[in-house]
């Protein structure tokens, strides 16, 4: 794959609806804090799903195919207000580097939008962390991309790339037609996924059951197995 690669319509309508309608019985649970970014769940690549988000992510997986190496899937739900930002950072394992200081990045990183939330996108830089994890190499974003958060887009990056949500006041306008998701004001929902050569250490990184988030239960995996899909374009 290339660095940054989009997919669009990337879940099954039918898959789609029943993630969002379980994310949204979530509601604000851990958001305080921004604990939902730090509240985090373990699904081996060899699993069966046993709820919705772990269908969604096992079909994304298969969507994207992120290679032998792979081993299983670090996911967590993102939810942010209108306004609230989210600072520039690259994905690593928290916990080791808490306990250790060391860096270590996934394979991949992916954002599922559930929503429309036009006034923050992700934008994606073309910059890693320097060995010691106090700077940014080069020191200057060279390139980057933009992407807006539109129901059912899925965007997957490398995973040492320098990203963030910031807000935009002036926003795009809706397309009308849109049926994929209505507009939310309040909350900007996603699922996101790291895709991992090793498991994440705990205690960020958890098996999801049903203690948090029981929510997520509401909607029950389907038995269906899923389908690999085409691959981005460029």
């Amino acid at each position: 794959m290339h660095k940054i690669n989009l997919f669009e319509d990337a879940l099954p309508a039918g898959v789609f609806r029943r993630l969002v309608r379980a994310v949204q019985a979530v509601g604000t649970e851990r958001m305080e804090d921004m604990g939902s970014y730090s509240t985090t769940f373990w699904f081996p690549a060899s699993a069966a799903p046993g709820n919705i988000v772990e269908e969604s992510v096992a079909r994304l997986c298969a969507l994207v195919r992120p290679g032998a190496a792979c081993i299983g899937m670090e996911w967590w739900l993102g939810r942010l207000k209108y306004g609230q930002s989210l600072k520039f950072h690259s994905d690593r394992d928290r916990s080791l580097r808490k306990q250790t200081g060391q860096i270590v990045h996934p394979l991949w990183s992916s954002i599922l939008y559930l929503n429309h939330f036009p006034s923050s996108p992700t934008v994606i830089f073309d910059q890693v962390l320097s060995p010691d994890g106090n700077s940014w190499i080069p020191a200057q974003a060279q390139s980057g991309k933009t992407l807006h958060a539109i129901p059912n887009h899925y965007v997957v990056f490398r995973g040492d790339l320098r990203h963030g949500v910031v807000f935009d006041p002036a926003p795009l306008p809706v397309s009308p037609d849109s049926n994929q998701a209505p507009l939310s004001p309040d909350l900007r929902l996603t699922l996101l996924i790291n895709y991992w050569d090793r498991r994440p250490m705990p205690p960020n990184c958890r098996v999801y059951d049903g203690t948090i988030y029981p929510g997520l239960q509401s909607e029950l995996a389907t038995p269906a197995s899923p389908r690999p899909r085409p691959r981005p374009a460029a």
